[in-house]
């Protein structure tokens, strides 16, 4: 007799994490559930767990990618003439990140997350903020680049969260946000000098 075989998806990895990625854009981060995501996925409400330790560890993958795809974004940053140019740059591709896909960067930086149990995630993020700093190194020299790339990621993070909530509609027209992200990292840029 040949021994039973089990079930085989595919790859049900990824097929998991786009279903997590459908859910928060449905239901937000905290409307996420492991079972919703295995029966979006067609596959039983444990299978999850061979690949993920829990629901956190689902969203912490989701939001990998995201970071990785936020590197991406961030790879280029090195064509601007001035520090003001640079930080405009950043905050307005910042913004564009955040707005063409709302589910992923909730999923990234509003999901409630412990990232300090997801070494992965860390490093990730840390990718980021190292491009972003050495991105305004060349206009800010060694000295306190970590903590004002902080800074502007804060700001343009803000904006981007603002947008994202509806909370700017009532002081400018949608069309005129990145107006506002661009206007505010060049006056944090002014502020460097």
């Amino acid at each position: 007799m040949e021994p039973k075989r089990g079930y085989h998806h595919g790859d049900l990895r990824n097929a998991l994490l786009v279903a997590t990625t459908e859910l928060v854009r449905e239901r937000g981060a905290r409307g996420f559930s492991v079972s919703e995501a295995a029966r979006r996925a067609g596959v039983s409400t444990s299978a999850p767990y061979r690949h993920f330790s829990d629901r956190d560890a689902m969203l912490a993958a989701a939001a990998l990618l995201g970071f990785q795809a936020l590197e991406e974004r961030f790879a280029d940053l090195t064509d601007d003439a001035t520090l003001a140019d640079r930080a405009a740059a950043i905050a307005v591709s910042y913004l564009r990140f955040a707005r063409e896909d709302p589910a992923r960067f909730e999923t990234m930086f509003a999901s409630g997350i412990d990232k300090e149990r997801h070494g992965d995630l860390v490093r990730q993020a840390v990718v980021v903020q190292d491009l972003l700093n050495a991105a305004l190194r060349p206009f800010l020299g060694e000295a306190d680049v970590v903590s004002r790339a902080a800074q502007l990621w804060s700001l343009a993070h803000g904006v981007a969260t603002l947008s994202l909530e509806g909370r700017l509609q009532h002081v400018v027209d949608a069309d005129q946000v990145e107006a506002v992200a661009e206007n505010a990292a060049r006056a944090w840029a002014a502020g460097q000098s």
